[in-house]
């Protein structure tokens, strides 16, 4: 048996409002949150100052076709070249020695070999460049840390409407569907929201569930870890060799130098996870954009249709 608490709940409304078959309830993930004043904060001025923030963040984050610096735009292109690479030189290895192809073809292999590595070397320089005059994933990181007071556990959860107290359903008029189901009733899905908030700040801040604060932050170690995986043995190799080779002329003293730091391109495979995990964490975990994506939004067919017609090779 459910226990109703004596407060009244602050979605009381919400509920009254609901279809009557209960299950019916319409959620719009993609609507405008409510105004400040309707949303349950005890620190109006600081959920303000977090909503101006988030829009923010999320501008330099989110794809925008016409705006090609965004960090989604970056990590897709970036991941997208990747993919028609290997695709390309997948029968360097695929096919038998004995048997001659184009794919081993001396200029053809450098110039792949050369592209990828440019192409990749930099854009991954790119996203891990700290100025404040460029839109990359580590002065997000940044920049998120530095303001890291503005995202409390209350801002966490409630910024776009949900219930800070993810118990209030109990508060509620007692059906079927909530004795049956308790949280996981239909039409209950904001105090869902909430719970799963709070146990994902739980982690971020370190605090236990009996001790959690409105005021809870997230532990600074969470950034330094993120930094950490950016900030990699494999990224700085790379991050030296754009400087060297791709974005400046490189003297005979600093190519020696890098030929001894072995860069390999498997370092560019293990700095483009570091990348994307990263993007994840920040997005997923600290934003909580709430939105299930793949890192290249549309599958890559078709590449080799021009390829695959025999009629068409010279």
């Amino acid at each position: 048996m459910v226990h109703q608490a004596k407060h009244d709940c602050p979605f009381q409304k919400e509920v009254n409002e609901m279809s009557p078959k209960f299950g019916l309830q319409e959620f719009n993930p993609n609507a405008l949150p409510p105004p400040v004043d309707k949303c349950d904060v005890l620190i109006p001025a600081g959920l303000t100052e977090y909503r101006k923030k988030r829009k923010e963040w999320l501008g330099w984050y989110e794809y925008q076709e016409d705006e090609l610096n965004n960090i989604e735009g970056q990590i897709i292109r970036m991941i997208s070249r990747d993919i028609g690479y290997r695709v390309l030189i997948k029968p360097r290895g695929d096919t038998p020695r004995d048997v001659n192809i184009a794919a081993r073809n001396g200029l053809l292999g450098s110039s792949l070999d050369a592209g990828y590595a440019a192409t990749q070397v930099l854009a991954i320089r790119r996203l891990l460049e700290g100025r404040s005059d460029v839109v990359s994933l580590q002065r997000l990181l940044n920049d998120i840390k530095r303001n890291r007071n503005l995202i409390t556990r209350e801002t966490y959860v409630v910024w776009d409407g949900k219930p800070y107290d993810p118990n209030g359903w109990q508060s509620l008029p007692p059906s079927p569907e909530i004795q049956i189901w308790g949280i996981a009733a239909p039409g209950l899905v904001n105090f869902q929201m909430s719970k799963i908030r709070h146990e994902l700040f739980d982690k971020l801040s370190g605090v236990s569930e009996k001790r959690r604060s409105r005021a809870d932050l997230i532990r600074v170690a969470i950034f330094d870890k993120l930094k950490g995986c950016l900030r990699s043995v494999e990224a700085e190799k790379l991050v030296l060799l754009s400087h060297k080779f791709y974005a400046h002329a490189a003297d005979s003293n600093s190519l020696g130098r890098l030929a001894e730091a072995g860069v390999l391109l498997s370092d560019i495979e293990k700095a483009q996870k570091a990348i994307v995990r990263v993007e994840r964490a920040i997005t997923d975990d600290i934003l909580f954009i709430g939105v299930g994506r793949d890192v290249v939004p549309l599958k890559p067919l078709g590449l080799l249709r021009p390829l695959e017609d025999r009629k068409s090779v010279v």
